[in-house]
């Protein structure tokens, strides 16, 4: 999906009538996620559904400014302003539940109180919650949104005192309190899942999980063409340095230079390039990358991120580019 599909489908969520919407619970109990639709009165789901409409408005808003791109996540950069459409082969927990409730939007067997999918507070609590996920839209055109929460969502009984709005006294706060502020981390609209948080989703074991086994098969592609002197450093740095490692995969990925320029061409580029010639080491026609430093340098030479502007003469490093068509 393009930039201007999505905000073409973002735009008629806005121009729906009679929307509907539903919440459901992302807990957490014993380390594994269990996915429960919340049962909420309808005042409250209204104050949820405008919050949401917001919320989607206003990403819609900044999607259509000029400077904001949308890119595979396989592609990530360091430049800001900037959704990721989620390409990786694996699926991280917050995207599984995501797909779950788009799998069972009109299975009524599904989210029932005989399934034990129905949050129940005689045996579920807002402490386990480790996000919310809101359905918006009719029956074909929807969105569906995952938000993670953390302790601040929640007030507990007896921590926290209150004033009450018609009264003159303070009091102790009776029961907790769990806030649904309808911002978005992720979101999936007909099948395909966008990331405007990726810190977030940075923050699950799993999708770390995800990254270094995708850093590892593609570094196979570095090993092939015999380009470093001592893998291991780089293997080691992509167990232990998750933002390594989705540089990594980006480069290798979509790299100008692997199995397209040769082995002895990248050599003889780093070797007459004034400010490379003097940061990467080159020992018996392999590049030694024992440091952090010669490591970026090294992912950012497969990126083909040193420029020569042909105006002004001068050298640039560039890691966030768009090809000109």
């Amino acid at each position: 999906m393009n930039k201007q599909e999505l905000i073409s489908k973002l735009e008629n969520l806005r121009l729906l009538e009679d929307c509907g919407l539903v919440v459901y619970f992302v807990l957490q109990k014993q380390g594994t996620f269990k996915l429960k639709q919340a049962n909420i009165r309808n005042a409250a789901l209204e104050q949820i559904k405008s919050s949401i409409e917001e919320n989607i408005d206003k990403f819609r808003l900044q999607l259509e400014e000029e400077d904001f791109v949308l890119k595979n996540l396989s592609e990530t950069d360091d430049r800001q302003g900037v959704v990721y459409q989620y390409d990786l082969a694996e699926i991280p927990v917050p995207l599984r539940m995501i797909s779950e409730v788009r799998e069972n939007l009109f299975n009524v067997d599904y989210f029932t109180e005989e399934s034990g999918r129905v949050f129940n507070f005689e045996i579920d609590s807002f402490g386990e919650i480790d996000g919310y996920i809101v359905t918006y839209g009719v029956a074909n055109e929807n969105i569906i949104i995952y938000r993670k929460t953390y302790p601040v969502n929640l007030m507990k009984q007896g921590k926290n005192m209150f004033i009450l709005k018609d009264a003159e006294q303070i009091d102790v706060l009776q029961k907790d309190i769990f806030r649904i502020d309808g911002k978005i981390d992720f979101f999936n609209i007909e099948q395909c899942s966008f990331i405007l948080n990726l810190s977030i989703l940075e923050k699950y074991n799993d999708f770390k999980d995800i990254v270094v086994r995708s850093a590892t098969n593609s570094i196979m592609q570095i090993v092939d063409l015999d380009l470093v002197a001592d893998m291991d450093k780089l293997l080691e740095r992509v167990n232990s340095d998750i933002s390594f490692a989705r540089k990594l995969i980006k480069v290798i990925t979509n790299s100008p230079i692997l199995n397209i320029v040769t082995k002895e061409d990248i050599f003889a580029f780093a070797q007459r390039h004034a400010y490379l010639s003097q940061k990467l080491k080159i020992t018996n026609n392999h590049f030694e990358l024992d440091k952090k430093k010669s490591q970026n340098i090294f992912l950012q030479l497969l990126d083909d991120s040193f420029l020569h502007s042909e105006l002004s003469s001068n050298e640039y490093v560039s890691p966030a580019k768009d090809k000109l068509e």
